[in-house]
């Protein structure tokens, strides 16, 4: 991915045109108006250390067959599908890297417009150490957001960089939207250039490795969204779509609608969305909360569907992703003003693969289970620690932590935590386990202002089946967040 073509900020002509003709008939500048500025500087610096696995090749003559069919290479379980090899995973040496990144978030006001204010979220990414690329640190400079808007009795309007969340997704755009709210109903269109979905850069970009076999186009986002509510009732539509610029194609179409409502005590919960493109159901969701003994137990039950969602751009999604559809239940419990337990189960269950399994039927179902709880010994202390195991069709993940923390004050707390895991099957630690602990501070400079770090450490306990410490790594991080501008709430708008 390039860095630099992923800063770019293109504005959709015509969303631009209709915002500058919003300004000028949106009445008479305010001159008035009192200039602000506020929002945050943050730095992130964090080191990573540890070793990576490759796919490893050994001859056939080298492996042992134990009574249950499993081959052993040294003590590495591999698989010999080859004629006269096997493979296997082997572990790397241990490599170490650092990631820095710099975040700047601002909204301005003030520009002798009443209602109009500019919002920047930018990134700068940097890393040195190893070979071992962080996800994204290759990327110099990314605009998350970058957009004018301007509000205007019940309407809203932006222009630039700008993003939609929903049970759709977060796609991010460079375009426009506009918004008329009132006090039962927002309406809202918006449209523009598509960006990669958590890459904030053209959706083009993201084919340019694949372009000798899909068209680099630019595709083109147009959405609709209604929502209502009222008595704890809220109700959102929405229609999005995407084609490419020339509309040669369409890449994805989509609908969805969710809802919430809290009947009495019992809040309910749910969304359910329809892909048009590929004529089928995606995702959905039902979920029910309802508190009893005086709000002291809480009882939930959830039930979902999901099924993977692809464009049309990419051939996955035609070859018939397998569903799930899953139930759930969840306990929370607090006798004491001090003390809360917590425990969950859920049963999940796969859909038709259209495998031909011959040896063994294929497993298609899923087990999950956990459980916690949370202590405060005293109003500075509290303990807390969790429990998971989760039975699924191609491994088993055994995990559970702990932590300590101390908040002396507001602005002052420090944990320590352990935690330690097992997983068999996928990317396995065979019969040994990983071991880990570490700590973290945080730090109120001043109301506004925190400084926060740690460092964790991972060591696996190798007991045969397993590769060589794969891992086994040490992480370390730190946070600064300074403010930048003042509170409009506050006198003279004085940063604090």
């Amino acid at each position: 991915m390039n860095g630099r073509r992923s800063g770019t900020l293109r504005v959709a002509p015509v969303a631009l045109t209709a915002a500058r003709a919003f300004l000028w008939s949106s009445g008479t500048p305010d001159n008035a108006a009192a200039q602000g500025l506020r929002g945050w500087v943050g730095s992130s610096i964090q080191m990573v250390e540890m070793r990576p696995l490759a796919m490893d090749t050994v001859p056939l003559s080298l492996a042992v067959i134990d009574r249950n069919g499993r081959a052993f290479v040294d003590g590495r379980v591999v698989s010999c599908v080859l004629p006269d090899a096997c493979l296997g995973y082997r572990a790397l040496e241990q490599v170490r890297t650092v990631a820095a990144s710099q975040d700047l978030n601002l909204t301005a006001w003030g520009f002798g417009l009443r209602g109009l204010s500019f919002t920047t979220l930018l990134r700068t990414r940097q890393r040195g150490g190893s070979s071992l690329v962080w996800p994204r640190s290759d990327d110099a400079f990314d605009a998350m957001l970058a957009y004018a808007q301007l509000v205007h009795g019940n309407v809203r309007v932006r222009a630039g960089r700008q993003e939609v969340r929903s049970n759709l997704g977060f796609p991010a755009f460079d375009g426009g939207s506009v918004a008329w709210t009132t006090p039962r109903v927002q309406l809202e269109a918006y449209g523009g250039r598509s960006l990669a979905r958590g890459l904030r850069d053209p959706a083009s970009d993201i084919l340019r490795g694949l372009e000798d076999f899909v068209p680099d186009k630019s595709v083109v986002l147009l959405g609709l969204s209604a929502r209502t509510w009222m008595s704890g009732t809220s109700v959102t539509g929405r229609y999005q779509r995407e084609v490419y610029a020339d509309r040669s194609g369409l890449e994805s179409e989509r609908v969805s609608l969710a809802f919430s409502t809290v009947l009495s005590a019992v809040r309910i919960l749910g969304s359910l969305d329809y892909d048009l493109a590929f004529a089928h159901w995606g995702k959905g969701d039902l979920a029910v909360a309802m508190p009893f003994a005086g709000n002291r137990l809480e009882v939930q039950a959830a039930a979902r569907r999901y099924i993977p969602y692809f464009s049309l751009s990419t051939i996955w999604g035609f070859f018939e992703p397998v569903s799930y559809t899953e139930g759930e239940v969840r306990l929370s419990w607090a006798p004491a003003s001090r003390l809360g337990v917590w425990g969950s189960a859920s049963l999940r269950r796969y859909g038709d693969t259209s495998t031909t399994v011959v040896f063994a039927r294929l497993v298609d179902t899923g087990k999950r289970a956990s459980f916690g709880a949370r202590f405060r010994p005293a109003p500075s202390w509290s303990v807390e620690g969790a429990y998971r195991l989760e039975y699924g069709a191609g491994a088993t993940l055994s995990s559970g932590d702990a932590a300590v923390r101390w908040t002396p004050s507001d602005r002052v707390s420090i944990a320590v935590n352990g935690m330690s895991f097992q997983q068999i099957e996928e990317f396995r630690l065979g019969e040994g386990r990983a071991w880990g602990g570490g700590f973290t501070a945080n730090l109120g400079i001043t109301e506004r202002t925190s400084l926060s770090g740690g460092l964790s450490v991972i060591r696996q306990e190798t007991t045969g089946g397993s590769v060589d410490t794969p891992w086994n790594q040490t992480r370390a991080w730190s946070s600064l967040r300074i403010p930048v501008g003042g509170d409009p709430g506050t006198q003279r708008g004085r940063a604090r």
